[in-house]
Order: C-alpha cells, then structure tokens, then sequence
C-alpha cells in the first residue's frame, strides 16, 4: 500500500518540488508517522528518507520534548485548519542534537498534515557567539574607559539614581584615602568627609531639576590637605526612556590656578599704586621744573635786558663819535644777548604752557594786517641764506577773533625754520580762509624747498628738546622748542598743525585756526556742564538734546549729538575723573552745532593708533572715539600731558 501512494506522489509536480526544496518538509498521517519526507528532512534527521517512511514522528524527538510533540499532534488533530508551531530538539542517528522550529497544520477532511522545518540551532549557536563577543567587547570598552578616567588627574565618578556610586578612579580614590571597592555600592555619607557632601549633594540636585549639565567652581573641605578648589561638571546620563539613569561628575582641582591668580592681582594693584606713585612723583618734579625754569628764565632776563640795553647805549654813543673800534664788538655782544633772550623766552613760554599759566587773549584784528608785521619781521631771516620768498594772500581771508600775539609768534617759529633750514632756495607763505560745515577757518600754510624730514622722524617733531639729526644742533642751533610751543599754542587756540615733507625736497606745515575762537562763557557758548561721573553723562545728553531741538535739528541729528554727548563725557570721566562738556551753535546762520570736551588729565596714550583701530583703549572705549569721529561732520582731537581736547561738529 505504501508503494502505491509513494509512486502517486513521486508522480506529481508537488513531489517534484518537494524533493528539489532545500527546506526541512515531510506529511504526517493521523498518528503521526511519517507519509513522505524530502531530501533535506532525512539529511538533517541522519536517516534515509525509506528509514523515515511509516516510522512516528516522536520517536525521533528528545525525550524531554516527547511530551510537548504528542500534545501538539493531538492539538492538530482536534483543530483542523489550525497551524501548530513547535520548537522541539530532535536525536541524530549519531547521537547528536538537533534543534529544529516547525509548524504542522492537517486541513479539514485530509487523511494527512503538511509540516515545514528549519534549523534553528545554527543560529542559537551564531547569536550566542554574537552576544558573547558584544560581551567582551563591553567588558574592553569599559576596561580602557577605567584606564583613561585613572589616568585623568580629577576627580572622576558615577552614581546610580539613588546616589550609589558605579565607578570612581584612581584620583578619587587618593583623596578619598579609600579602595574603589570600599566605596562602589555605598552613598556619600558613607565614604565623603562631611565638609565635602552638601557640595556634591548640592550640585547633583541641579543636575536633576535642570536635566542638564551644570558647571561651577566649589571649593570642597576635607579632600587632600585642607581646602581646595574644584571646577566641577556634572551631567545625567539617560536610558533608553529618556529618564535619568546616573550622574557622571568630573572636578579638577584648579587651587593652583585660583592660587596664581590672586598673586596676579595683588601684583597688578602693587604695580598700579607704584606706577601711580612714581606718576605722581614725576608730575610733582615736571611741575617743580616747570616753577623752576620759569622763575629762572625770569632772573636770567633781568641781567641780559641791562646787558641788552646798555649794548645799544654804548652802540648810539659809539655811533655819535663817529668811533667804530668797539662797534663790531658790541654788535656781537648784543646778536649773542638776543638770541640767548630768544632761548629764554622758548624755556619760559614752554614751562607756562607745562604749568597751565599760559592765559589766551582775544581779540580781533585783521589778518593781513598781522602777516605785515610777521612777514616784515622774518623776512630779512628768510633771505640771510639768499633765498627767495613768496606770499600770497586770499583776498577773502578777512578777519580773525582770536589771540594774535599768540598766532603771531606760531607763524614766526614756522618762518624762521624755513628759512633756517632752507638755503638757496623758496619759501612760500600762502593764507586762505575755508568755510566747513558753516564755521569760518583760516588756513596759514609755510612750504620750503630744503633739508626736508623723513617719514620715519616727523612723528618726532613736537617733542621737547628734540632735533631730527643730532648735528644739526651744532649747525643751525636752537633748543628744538620752537614747533612744540607752536602746536601747543595752536591747541589752545581751538586749531591743529599738521606736517608733511620729504628728505631733500622741502617741508610744509599748515596751521588751521578757528577764525572765531569760541571760549567757555563766549556769546557762542550756550550750555557748559561739568562731567565728573557716569550720573553726570546722562545729564549731559538730555541737556544737549532740549538745546539741539530748541535749534531746530533734525531727528538724525538729534541721534548723533546725543550718540557724541555720550562717548565724550564718558572719555572725560574714564581718562581723567572728570571734565567738562561745552555746546554751542556756530556758523554764520547758525546751523551746525559744536560739542568740546575738555579735561587737565594726562591724556590719551596711543590715540592714533586708537583712531585708527589698531589698539582699543582702556575698557575698550578707544572703540568710542572711532564711532565719535565717524558720525561728527568735524572732528579734531588734542591729546598730551597738560590733557586732552576733542572738539567734533555736527550739521543740524
């Protein structure tokens, strides 16, 4: 009988199909034998398919498993239709063990049930191995993890969300004085001194109501020798859910640091009050020196005067005779007395002007008439060293309100160092006059075709006691006075001197004056505020503003006098500890407004390279000065050791 159905099923493409599969499939009659099995099924079983052929199904099955195979079968017996899937071990004819997945359904009706199969204990084996290397990889991360935080010098460690510690290193451990295994399991009472909890405990409570890493200096007691200073990071660590799992916590101790920074500002403030003291000391000497040359100049000019005055008696009288033995001898004596009274009066003017003495005389005066007398005067110097000169006068130069005696000696220094300097060849002496932004200035420019100064040396020219070339002392002579006194003279006259020159080809200076130069309580003047704190800055501007609107300034303009107001008071109070602020309006028609601030302080140093953005200055408000000379219409700046003065215009 069991020929017969065999050669039925051979017979049909199903066979076919059944015997190419490379799958586990075999049929099963009611009582579980086997009805037909493929190639596949009785290689993995160890029988040939004939073996298989009517024997039962749970003879082949491991003895432990019997149970659940027949329990199984008569489940598929009792429900039809019904897939039954069973993992059960099944015994090789070798002996050896076979985990096979399997599931058996018998439909409706039929006198036999289809089961398919797949060895499942290849891949138990592979996951086993898989999980085994997972393992050791773990075990070997951890491992070089543990290296890594024993060799960090800080305080390392991990605690579980009931305040365990999981892990601390080696650092730790030191400062602890304790073994790793004397403190994993154990919570913070239990191993820290109790100087050092409510620190920990402190930081680890932010941690969980932030959810976040926190980050702070603590200092922590009890910890090595005494107190010390820790930098601590503190952060969860999350599970899978996102809920916090452990704390990690990493301090470094930066006692050394703090330690060395302390010392760094005891230094700083030592060197601040020294440096403040030898200032002082050295303002006190430069004020000494000043009160001593002036009153030195002054008893020096009392016996040259006589020695002047009884030279040209004795000159007259020598002249009436008709006698001229001594004459030569007495001109000398009196070229020699005036150019030593010139000297005199450079060392006085210099020392007044050092003092804050120097007082400012105004008036007004033509300016033609005053370049007669300058011309006349250093004419006959000019042309002493054959050279020829030019001037030229704009016919609009007009008038000036100004200090002329002052002016008059910065154009006599400029004049006599041209032609001082110059031989054989050109001076030229032009004056113009220059409106900008509707305030009147004039121009007195001195250009010389001589010696010439090279870049490198011009920066040089207002210092005291100064000469470019060492010799030229013993050449041409002179105290090196004459420009600094001129560019202090003109800053105090509200204008600049700027210079320009080349070696061999000559110099030109240009003094630029205010034609009407506006003093403290002048009909110009309308609001002058003292600056002595940061309170007052504010003051400053809200006054600025009520007299610009008052003016009838543009909102623009508004912004940038209040913008300027700020910056200036501020410069005065940071540079100086205090100054004043000045505003008025100038202009023919009244429509540009003028802010000066003006301090006695010691100046700015680096203001060039301040406004030129190379270097800011102290509390970055070399950055003010910038923004201040951008937005103003007119800006000019004075800056030295009698103090400082910024003027900037702006159109309203």
């Amino acid at each position: 009988m069991f020929g017969e159905r065999e050669r039925a099923f051979a017979s049909s493409s199903y066979a076919r199909l059944l015997a190419a599969s490379d799958a586990l499939i075999f049929e099963l009659d009611r009582e579980g034998r086997f009805v037909a099995v493929n190639g596949a099924a009785a290689l993995a079983l160890g029988y040939t398919q004939e073996q298989l052929l009517g024997a039962r199904l749970p003879e082949f099955v491991h003895a432990d498993d019997r149970g659940a195979v027949e329990a199984g079968l008569s489940h598929m017996l009792e429900r039809p239709g019904e897939v039954v899937a069973l993992r059960t071990r099944f015994v090789q004819r070798e002996g050896r063990v076979l985990t096979l997945a399997w599931q058996a359904v018998l439909e409706a009706g039929a006198s036999r049930a289809c089961a398919l199969a797949s060895d499942v204990g290849g891949h138990e084996q592979a996951s086993e191995r898989e999980h085994a290397a997972a393992a050791r990889a773990i075990a070997e991360s951890e491992a070089r993890l543990g290296a890594l935080c024993d060799h960090i010098p800080a305080i390392v460690y991990l605690k579980d969300e009931g305040g365990a510690y999981l892990f601390i290193n080696r650092f730790f451990e030191a400062l602890l004085g304790r073994r790793r295994e004397e403190v994993l399991g154990r919570l913070d009472h239990e191993v820290l001194p109790a100087a050092a909890i409510e620190a920990f405990s402190r930081g680890e409570t932010q941690v969980r109501q932030r959810g976040a890493t926190v980050e702070c200096e603590e200092v922590l007691h009890g910890l090595g020798d005494g107190a010390r200073t820790f930098y601590s990071v503190r952060f969860p660590l999350r599970a899978s859910d996102g809920k916090i799992a452990a704390i990690c916590g990493v301090s470094t101790d930066i006692s050394g640091r703090k330690s060395a920074e302390a010392q760094l500002v005891e230094l700083n403030e030592s060197l601040e009050r020294r440096v403040a003291e030898r200032t002082a000391a050295a303002e006190d000497a430069s004020r000494a020196k000043s009160e001593f040359l002036a009153r030195m100049s002054h008893e020096l000019r009392t016996p040259l005067n006589a020695i002047l005055g009884y030279s040209e008696l004795l000159e007259d009288e020598m002249r009436e005779r008709g006698t001229q033995t001594w004459l030569a001898d007495l001109l000398r004596i009196r070229a020699a007395g005036k150019h030593l009274l010139s000297l005199i009066n450079d060392i006085l003017d210099i020392s007044k002007i050092e003092a804050g003495k120097m007082l400012v005389h105004i008036e007004e005066f033509t300016v033609a008439g005053m370049i007669d007398e300058v011309v006349a005067t250093s004419r006959p110097l000019i042309e002493k060293n054959r050279n020829t000169f030019r001037l030229e006068i704009s016919p609009s130069v007009g008038s000036m309100r100004s200090d002329p005696l002052k002016i008059r000696q910065c154009l006599l220094n400029l004049l006599s160092n041209a032609g001082k300097f110059t031989n054989g060849g050109q001076v030229e002496f032009s004056v113009a006059r220059q409106i900008v932004n509707g305030r009147a200035w004039i121009l007195f420019r001195v250009s010389d075709t001589g010696i010439g100064i090279a870049q490198e040396n011009i920066g040089q020219l207002f210092r005291e006691f100064y000469q470019v070339d060492s010799s030229s002392t013993r050449r041409y002579g002179g105290t090196g006075l004459g420009l600094v006194i001129t560019q202090r003279l003109c800053h105090m006259l509200g204008g600049d001197i700027r210079v320009s020159s080349r070696p061999g080809q000559g110099s030109q200076f240009t003094l630029e004056l205010p034609a009407v130069h506006i003093e403290a309580g002048g009909s110009e003047v309308a609001l002058e505020l003292d600056v002595l704190s940061e309170k007052d800055v504010a003051r400053a501007r809200v006054a600025a503003r009520e007299l610009c609107q008052k003016l009838g300034a543009r909102p623009l303009s508004l912004q940038k006098i209040a913008t300027i107001i700020s910056e200036l008071a501020r410069n005065m109070v940071l540079y100086a500890g205090g100054g004043k602020v000045v505003v008025g309006s100038v202009g023919a028609e009244r429509k540009c407004v003028f802010i000066r601030a003006v301090d006695e302080g010691s100046g700015i140093a680096d203001v060039d390279a301040i406004l030129a953005g190379r270097k800011v200055s102290r509390n970055g408000r070399g950055l003010g000065l910038i923004g201040t000379k951008r937005l103003a219409d007119g800006f000019r700046l004075h800056t030295g050791p009698t103090g400082t003065w910024i003027e900037a215009e702006v159109n309203l």
